[in-house]
């Protein structure tokens, strides 16, 4: 089977920066398929409309709804319950990794990042490697 005939995961990248977004885009592209909410209400009305096997949720979105609220609308829906959302964000400090995985998060990675640290925690959370 040819690499373009093999179907890639659908995740959901929520970030309202255009240069995150971009880069992690890029990071993924070998990885799977990329869908892309630049707020909490696009986050949570593109998860209502879509199955994603992961969603990437940026923490601080602006103004409005924040990427914890938006998480915590999106785990109300059956579809959701056990999918893996990781945190991406820049908040580093002591305890918010705690405060995200609380609020409905189940992975956590902080920026700035590398990109094999970034597709490494990726490939973790959907299954594609059996690292720690």
């Amino acid at each position: 089977m040819e690499q373009s005939e093999i179907k890639k995961p659908k995740v959901l990248l929520v970030e309202d920066n255009a240069e995150n977004r971009d880069v992690m885009v890029h990071f993924l592209k070998k990885i799977c398929e990329v869908d892309v909410a630049v707020d909490g209400p696009s986050a949570v009305s593109q998860a209502e409309s879509n199955h994603y096997v992961l969603i990437l949720m940026d923490i601080n979105l602006g103004f409005g709804m924040n990427g914890i609220e938006a998480t915590k609308k999106i785990r109300l829906m059956e579809k959701y319950r056990e999918i893996p959302i990781i945190a991406v964000t820049a908040y580093a400090m002591a305890g918010d990794k705690e405060i995200f995985i609380e609020s409905g998060c189940t992975h956590y990675i902080s920026k700035p990042f590398t990109k094999r640290e970034f597709t490494g925690l990726v490939e973790k959370a959907l299954g594609l490697t059996s690292q720690n």
